[in-house]
């Protein structure tokens, strides 16, 4: 009873802090920036239909997939057990009768309201500012954008429990490596979850007018969901086990 109680205030402590950090208002920042272009270009007044959900799905695969949702999660990811190790608190974390799983399990659950939320939350604003085919793209996209956002954030945990500065290494993947990769002819770009995303979004879009560029490999929408589902699964599990034995001789 006392470790679950232990548990349920880490799980608050850790979710103000998150929510009331410098982290929140840097990742408003673009979702604000990005939410002034939609107004400025004018999606909405785009015709025929498939014509403003082309344009639309293009800003949702270049600048909404591939920039905002990883900085979403690398703002809350990195940041949820990053930050004690940053300032030398983790060490009394460790020392209380809380087992360690559970202290990261704490850190998980308050990340992925925060990220989700304001991934869904910006996704949903947007839709709104361009009109019916905003709520068209959020009625067929809104699973691809959550399993990114899960795939993304269980990555950044695991950069956070295994490396010394996760936040430097997780912005070089997300903006640098990842993109790069994604864009790799054969089958190197299988390893960047934005290439899953864009492979969800091109196939579930097809349908709608959301063209699909030449030379692009779609994978199945099963296969795309099943990749996601393992990376975030798979992440998460290694951060566990790594956490549990990993000894932080930085700390002391």
């Amino acid at each position: 009873m006392n470790s679950l109680r232990a548990f349920a205030a880490l799980l608050r402590l850790s979710f103000r802090r998150l929510l009331w950090s410098v982290n929140t208002l840097m990742v408003l920042l673009p979702v604000t920036g990005c939410g002034l272009f939609i107004l400025r270009r004018g999606f909405h007044k785009l015709t025929p239909p498939e014509t403003a959900f082309d344009a639309f799905g293009s800003f949702l695969l270049f600048v909404f997939s591939s920039f905002l949702i990883p900085i979403c999660a690398l703002g809350f990811g990195t940041t949820a057990l990053g930050a004690e190790r940053e300032e030398q608190t983790l060490v009394f974390l460790l020392t209380r009768p809380i087992p360690r799983w559970q202290v990261l399990l704490a850190k998980i659950l308050a990340s992925i309201p925060l990220s989700c939320g304001l991934v869904m939350g910006s996704f949903a604003c947007y839709c709104w500012l361009v009109g019916p085919v905003g709520w068209l793209a959020l009625k067929i996209y809104w699973p691809a954008m959550i399993g990114m956002t899960l795939a993304y954030l269980a990555l950044f945990h695991l950069f956070a429990v295994a490396f010394r500065h996760p936040t430097m290494l997780a912005l070089v993947y997300a903006l640098f490596m990842e993109l790069f990769v994604a864009n790799l002819p054969g089958s190197v770009k299988r390893l960047a979850i934005n290439y899953y995303g864009r492979s969800l979004l091109y196939g579930l879009g097809a349908d709608s007018g959301l063209k699909v560029p030449k030379g692009f490999e779609i994978v199945p929408m099963t296969q795309a969901y099943g990749m996601l589902a393992g990376i975030t699964v798979g992440c998460f599990l290694v951060a566990f086990l790594f956490f549990q034995w990993k000894e932080y001789r930085d700390l002391t």
